[in-house]
């Protein structure tokens, strides 16, 4: 509970002591060299199946920034973002389906100098991240080994970004944005058998993540006095 407490209390603090707010969706692509390789295996060793897995590598992403009150170019902040990617395979009475999540809470240092180069600005983002990997048969969550099929995976993650300000009214802006970033290690001990019902056979227990994203930034910044 007072864990609890604490942090509703950070996050209040958060939000009361924001110079800016900012929302933005974008669409994602991953590839992780593992995870592929684990999802190629599958469907080699399944020929039978008409349509093959799809890698887990188009997906979707969501985060909202709160950058800390600073009158200079270079300002911090945090950052919580979700993004999500599914591979389905329909085929005659089995269909697959894996679903992957994560969840990352990361520190911002974004750097804008409006004298120099007015609208564009840059932002250097180094996270925690969390991951969950699920698998569904025909609709229903899989079981293996008697336990629902499921693998989690924690690890650091470094995004950059760039993007140019649109003014729309007032203190509001809207950005189109393109970032790119790295996973250099993910610890994830039970995807392989969440994939392909094997372990240590076709990929290692962690696995590196590349993503590039392209999307839409909305700002808001307080009226300072």
């Amino acid at each position: 509970m007072r864990l609890e407490i604490l942090s509703i209390l950070l996050f209040a603090y958060s939000i009361a002591s924001a110079q800016e707010f900012k929302a933005d969706v974008s669409y994602k692509y991953m590839y992780s060299n593992q995870w592929d390789k684990t999802i190629q295996t599958y469907n080699f060793s399944r020929p039978f199946l008409k349509e093959n897995q799809p890698l887990l590598m188009n997906g979707l992403n969501t985060s909202v920034s709160y950058i800390f009150k600073n009158e200079k170019n270079l300002k911090h902040g945090i950052n919580l973002s979700y993004s999500y990617f599914r591979s389905a395979a329909e085929n005659e009475n089995f269909n697959n389906t894996l679903n992957l999540h994560f969840v990352n809470i990361g520190y911002i240092l974004l750097y804008e100098n409006t004298e120099k180069w007015k609208g564009l600005y840059s932002e250097l983002i180094i996270s925690a991240t969390s991951s969950g990997l699920f698998r569904n048969i025909n609709g229903e969550p899989f079981e293996y080994d008697e336990t629902k099929s499921k693998a989690f995976g924690i690890g650091g993650d470094i995004l950059l970004k760039f993007g140019y300000y649109l003014k729309l009214k007032n203190k509001s802006f809207l950005s189109p944005f393109l970032s790119i970033g790295y996973t250099p290690y993910l610890y994830s001990t039970n995807s392989e058998a969440v994939i392909n019902q094997t372990k240590g056979l076709t990929s290692k227990n962690w696995t590196g993540i590349l993503t590039t994203q392209i999307g839409l930034n909305f700002k808001i910044r307080k009226q300072t006095k």
